[in-house]
C-alpha cells in the first residue's frame, strides 16, 4: 500500500462494531476512515465481522475485502493489529476457526482482551464487552431475535435518509438514538459497566475500552476510566491515540471529543518506556 498524502501518522488506532458482512455497515465511511491514519497499532474490539449474517442476510461489499486488504498492508507496513472477538465474530474465539484465516491475518493477535497502556502510561483493558453483558451471556437467543428486528428499523431508517433533504446526513441517525437508549436501559439492568469495570480493576487497570453496546462515550471519573469506541453502523466513531498522547474519539457525523490525560504518576515514578502486554484471557 502506498501511504496517502493526507495519512496522519498516529500511535493506535481503535474501532469496534463494523459488522462487515450486514447489509447495514457503513464500511464505505470505515474504510475512509482507516484509510486517514498510519497507525503503529490497530486494536479491532469485537463485531468487526458479522458472523451472524452468514446463513441470513450476508452482504459482503467490495469496500469489504479492501478494508481486509487494507488491514493487511498494514501489517506488512510493520503496524501490530490485535482482534478481541464479540458476540457476532465468536467463531474466531475457537482455535480452529483462527487456521483457517487468510494471509498476513495469520499474523494478527486474538485474544479475549487485552491490556493496553497508552503513551502517557495509563492501563486500559480491551474487550469487546458481551462476555459481560448478561443477555450474551444467559440468555443469546433473546440478543439474536431483537438483532434481526432490528434490521427492519435500520432499513426502514435508510429509506428515509434516501430524501433529497436528508441525504448528506447520518443514514441510520434516528436508529442511533433508539438504540442507545434501549442498550443504556439493558446495560444498567444487567450490570454491565459495574461489572466491566471491577474485571478492569481486578486487572490492574485505569480504566475500559470496550465496544458492543454501540453507544460512543469517553467518560471520565476519580476511579475509573471508561470509553466505547461506538461502531460503524449507526454512528460511524472510532478511538484514536496521537503521537502526544492525546486520546479523541473520532466521529464521522459528529463532533470528535477529546481526553487529554496528564501522564501517568506511575510513569513518572518509573521512568519505563510504554508498551502493550497481553492480560489473561477469559
Amino acid at each position: 500500500m502506498t501511504k496517502h498524502s493526507k495519512m496522519t501518522e498516529v500511535r493506535t488506532v481503535l474501532i469496534s462494531d463494523v459488522h462487515l458482512g450486514s447489509k447495514h455497515s457503513q464500511s464505505k465511511q470505515c474504510l475512509e476512515f482507516l484509510r486517514s491514519y498510519s497507525p503503529e497499532r490497530v486494536y479491532l474490539v469485537g463485531d468487526f465481522i458479522d458472523g451472524w449474517r452468514c446463513n441470513q442476510g450476508w452482504h459482503w461489499s467490495d469496500e469489504c475485502n479492501e478494508i481486509i486488504e487494507h488491514l493487511e498492508a498494514l501489517i506488512q507496513q510493520g503496524t501490530e493489529v490485535f482482534y478481541v472477538p464479540g458476540n457476532h465474530d465468536a467463531f474466531l474465539r475457537n482455535e480452529q476457526s483462527l487456521e483457517m484465516l487468510p494471509g498476513k491475518f495469520s499474523d494478527v493477535r486474538f485474544a479475549n482482551e487485552f491490556v493496553f497502556e497508552s503513551k502517557g502510561g495509563w492501563r486500559f483493558l480491551i474487550t469487546h464487552g458481551d462476555l459481560f453483558d448478561m443477555v450474551e451471556t444467559q440468555a443469546q437467543w433473546i440478543s439474536k431475535v431483537t438483532s434481526f428486528a432490528y434490521d427492519s428499523v435500520l432499513s426502514a431508517n435508510r429509506l428515509f435518509n434516501r430524501l433529497p433533504t436528508r441525504r448528506r446526513k447520518n443514514p441510520y441517525g434516528a436508529c442511533a438514538t433508539l438504540k442507545s437508549l434501549v442498550k443504556r436501559v439493558v446495560m444498567m439492568l444487567s450490570g454491565f459497566e459495574a461489572a466491566i469495570m471491577q474485571h478492569a480493576r481486578d486487572q490492574n487497570c485505569d480504566g475500559v475500552i470496550c465496544g458492543h453496546i454501540h453507544t460512543p462515550a469517553i467518560v471520565y471519573s476519580e476511579e475509573m476510566l471508561y470509553c466505547n469506541t461506538g461502531d460503524w453502523v449507526e454512528n460511524c466513531t472510532g478511538l484514536v491515540e496521537h503521537l502526544d498522547g492525546s486520546i479523541r474519539l473520532e466521529s464521522i457525523y459528529g463532533s470528535p471529543r477529546m481526553l487529554q490525560l496528564p501522564t501517568h504518576p506511575r510513569l513518572r515514578r518509573t521512568n519505563t518506556s510504554t508498551r502493550d502486554r497481553f492480560a489473561t484471557c477469559r
